[in-house]
């Protein structure tokens, strides 16, 4: 049938793969760029049936490009049969609708180069965070401010506005992967210039938000941006690959189950866990709240959290699983987990293999931001989960390299 449906179209003379990457793009900035609106404070009145029927065109053009794919291997067909099972597994048993976004996109960015999938994140975010910012300065959207530290005697308190997002730490994380996502983009060729917009881009998110997680994936960006471009150490690192593979495979993992050791062994009783604690603004302590309420499922479970976004009141029964392994083990199960560790190896080993040297970094700086934020599986916030069936390069350049090639065999 499949077979019979390619005759078909090819008798149209149309070439359904080469039209699929901007098809894939604009399905992606819908996707991300709807998600990112439920992160603000807009009132959006969304129409009737809208996230089905974008979810339902997604599906139906996410199986026309799989099934008009050519040369597509077995293995490859393997590995997509086996991410849809755990996906849609842990979508029914555990109730969450994004995952099924998430499918749709890691699926079609099968052979779309992911360069171009990071332009299109910055492209919805730049727009969405200005309109945001606009909105916020001009009361269409409430602009939350946060004072915390105060205790009623000191007038110390730490001002936190999250000028029109839902939080001001969301705000914050959008920043920072704009900023690492351009940082990509651009690899050695970013200009001393650049980096002094960067990082005046960071104090500025840093006074405004008080994020400092994502000050510091801010300033590790800034960082690694900087020493690549000064000491020219890309040559070093291609070198050292296999060095900088395991390396970056190992931290990855080793920060999990840290996360989850951690939040086991956690006693309030302990002075050094309390301090520990008080650094990772109880993350700990909350991890280990939901070890108690609940236990680790293979396919995870609706959990119910009370955190501090979209509204200033302090709720007094305030409960959110901030880790990000913490979260997605507990909520969209521990198969699952293990799943996004693989893709996210995987991601790492193939930047390595190919010579992407500064993205495989940011990856290892984006599973820091993991140990102690939510934001590692949420797309709209994270481009890098789409990476996995995504391919390095551009047909053109390939293309070009080829016909080089040629030219020298021929003199």
């Amino acid at each position: 049938m499949i077979r019979d449906m390619k005759t078909r179209i090819s008798k149209l003379n149309i070439d359904f793969e080469s039209y699929w990457e901007p098809i894939y793009l604009i399905l992606l900035a819908f996707f991300v760029g709807m998600r990112f609106l439920l992160s603000t404070m807009f009132t959006i009145y969304w129409p009737k049936y809208f996230y089905r029927t974008l979810t339902v065109i997604g599906v139906v053009l996410v199986l026309l490009h799989l099934m008009m794919a050519k040369d597509i291997s077995k293995k490859e067909i393997a590995a997509m049969l086996v991410v849809t099972f755990v996906f849609m597994m842990s979508h029914y048993v555990s109730g969450y609708d994004f995952l099924v976004d998430l499918l749709i996109l890691i699926l079609g960015a099968y052979r779309v180069n992911f360069r171009n999938i990071l332009k299109t994140y910055i492209a919805v975010w730049s727009v969405l965070l200005v309109v945001t910012i606009v909105g916020a300065m001009t009361g269409t959207a409430e602009n939350l401010v946060y004072y915390q530290g105060f205790d009623g005697i000191s007038s110390f308190s730490r001002v936190r506005m999250a000028l029109g997002i839902c939080y001001p730490t969301d705000f914050a994380a959008y920043v920072a992967f704009l900023m690492l996502s351009y940082a990509c983009i651009r690899e050695e060729y970013i200009t001393y210039t650049e980096i002094t917009i960067m990082i005046l881009i960071m104090l500025a998110i840093y006074y405004i938000t008080d994020a400092r997680t994502n000050f510091a994936l801010m300033f590790l960006t800034v960082l690694v941006c900087a020493f690549l471009k000064i000491f020219s150490l890309k040559k070093y690192f291609i070198e050292n690959r296999i060095i900088l593979r395991r390396g970056g495979i190992i931290f990855q993992i080793i920060a999990c189950v840290g996360v989850w050791i951690l939040s086991l062994i956690y006693d309030s009783s302990g002075l050094l866990m309390n301090t520990f604690d008080r650094i990772l603004s109880g993350r700990l302590s909350l991890g280990r709240i939901a070890l108690d309420k609940y236990s680790p499922k293979a396919f995870g479970q609706m959990i119910i959290e009370h955190g501090s976004g979209q509204s200033i009141d302090y709720s007094d029964n305030y409960f959110f699983i901030d880790s990000s392994y913490m979260s997605i083990g507990l909520k969209y199960g521990m198969i699952m987990l293990g799943l996004i560790i693989f893709l996210n190896c995987n991601a790492i080993s193939r930047m390595i293999k190919n010579e992407k040297i500064l993205w495989s970094i940011m990856m290892i700086i984006i599973v820091i931001q993991g140990m102690t934020e939510h934001h590692l599986i949420q797309y709209w916030y994270n481009p890098f989960l789409v990476f996995f069936f995504s391919k390095l390069t551009s047909g053109k350049s390939k293309k070009r390299a080829i016909s080089r090639s040629e030219i020298m065999n021929l003199n």
